[in-house]
């Protein structure tokens, strides 16, 4: 996962295949937990936005999954702060409810709104909403 902040404070969480090295905002090569480090360090209200949902990968192992928890725990009340939400773009794809919760919940535990829309222009309206309520 790559982040994206070329559109700062709208940042991309993005496959890194589907972003353009024109695009990119941050290292290539750091990692995603390092990228939110230093996004997280600049000390500014940002909304998360990505296609992505869990269990879209399901290639990453036990080890992963605990290893980005344990960050988020170590983060969170810098993201607390700082993040003002997530947008997640679903696209035409219909989110299973129970998904739907078990991500809301991470957001509750994180200390952010998360919001499900459709696509890119119902999420940058939404994202800068979230940005407005800071």
């Amino acid at each position: 996962m790559l982040i994206d902040t070329s559109r700062f404070p709208l940042v991309y969480l993005r496959e890194p295949e589907a972003q353009a090295p024109a695009d990119a905002g941050s290292g290539n090569d750091a990692s995603a937990e390092a990228q939110i480090e230093s996004l997280l360090d600049q000390g500014r209200h940002f909304v998360l936005l990505t296609d992505h949902l869990p269990g879209d990968h399901p290639e990453e192992s036990h080890e992963e999954r605990k290893q980005r928890a344990l960050f988020f725990k170590r983060n969170r009340e810098r993201m607390r702060q700082l993040c003002r939400g997530m947008v997640v773009i679903t696209g035409d794809r219909a989110v299973p409810t129970a998904l739907r919760l078990a991500v809301q919940g991470m957001g509750k535990a994180l200390g952010m709104r998360v919001a499900f829309v459709q696509g890119e222009d119902e999420a940058q309206v939404c994202s800068w909403e979230l940005l407005g309520q800071a």
